[in-house]
């Protein structure tokens, strides 16, 4: 995340990510919406600041504004949301990790009556495709945020995120 030039450690891109250092589309957006499209705003937030910290609060937008339930385990209850939180966490980490940090936008999450979105700026990478994802596939596109990821235990660097969510959901 720091480079040397001419003797001089400089920051990178990865570590302005990292640090939240002041960029209006290094942030995470999220809404809950009335209905099935984006007419009507029920709630919004936007984060900024530490990448990290953007991810635990998106999840915790998410995880306040869906449906809770329960499960009773004799006397003991068990809360179930209508989405699994492995589900939430794993689609916000690989849409931060994964995303084209090149384009001028930024990540959404979107909760509507029916449905979640996470939407990442970008397109999938060069020779990826929705079947390899399901399969278990990974292409990095930014290598050193993957790395610190990896460190800080965010992400098993093994592309099992995917996976992870299509279990959880079938489950």
């Amino acid at each position: 995340i720091l480079e040397e030039n001419n003797g001089t450690l400089l920051p990178t891109q990865a570590w302005r990510i990292l640090s939240g250092d002041d960029d209006m589309f290094l942030q995470i957006q999220c809404a809950v919406f009335k209905g099935k499209d984006r007419t009507v705003f029920v709630d919004k937030r936007e984060y900024n600041g530490p990448v990290a910290e953007q991810i635990e609060q998106a999840y915790q937008f998410v995880l306040r504004n869906i449906h809770l339930g329960a499960k009773m385990n004799g006397v003991f209850r068990n809360d179930i949301y209508e989405i699994p939180p492995i589900a939430i966490r794993e689609l916000i980490v690989n849409a931060v990790t994964h995303r084209n940090y090149l384009e001028p936008a930024c990540i959404q999450i979107a909760i509507y009556d029916n449905r979640l979105e996470v939407t990442s700026p970008g397109s999938l990478p060069m020779g990826m495709t929705i079947e390899k994802m399901k399969a278990g596939q990974s292409r990095i596109r930014n290598h050193a945020l993957a790395r610190a990821f990896s460190y800080m235990n965010i992400i098993e660097n093994w592309g099992s995120g995917i996976l992870k969510v299509i279990d959880a959901c079938k489950k």
